[in-house]
């Protein structure tokens, strides 16, 4: 996986808002990446090793939240060709598969309740 794209991200920097285009993922190598429901209000903290953005599976897919840096952060940036490549490598079946879930989780992102 290091052939990927690296990128940087100052603290308080937006990655990617709700309803942007998907065509880039992420996986973080540092730092901590908050997810923002429409309210604009963070549901989710990620961090070291997770991926975010993975709506850039689905052809033509819409981020369903907004990702900010918490701090500096540092990831891995794999465009949305990349990504299916490296599906389609490991088994033709599981684009529709990865495509079904993101969907569904996209539904249950809607529905997340605001950190404290």
């Amino acid at each position: 996986m290091s052939d990927f794209q690296k990128v940087q991200f100052q603290a308080g920097e937006m990655i990617f808002k709700a309803g942007d285009q998907a065509d880039h993922l992420f996986v973080i190598e540092t730092g901590i990446v908050e997810l923002l429901g429409a309210d604009g209000q963070a549901f989710a903290q990620i961090g070291q090793g997770q991926p975010f953005g993975e709506q850039a599976f689905l052809k033509g897919g819409i981020r369903g939240a907004s990702a900010k840096a918490q701090g500096a952060v540092n990831c891995m940036r794999i465009s949305t060709d990349e990504a299916n490549e490296i599906l389609s490598n490991a088994s033709p079946i599981l684009i529709p598969i990865f495509e079904a879930l993101l969907l569904q989780q996209n539904m249950h992102n809607a529905l997340k309740i605001p950190l404290e």
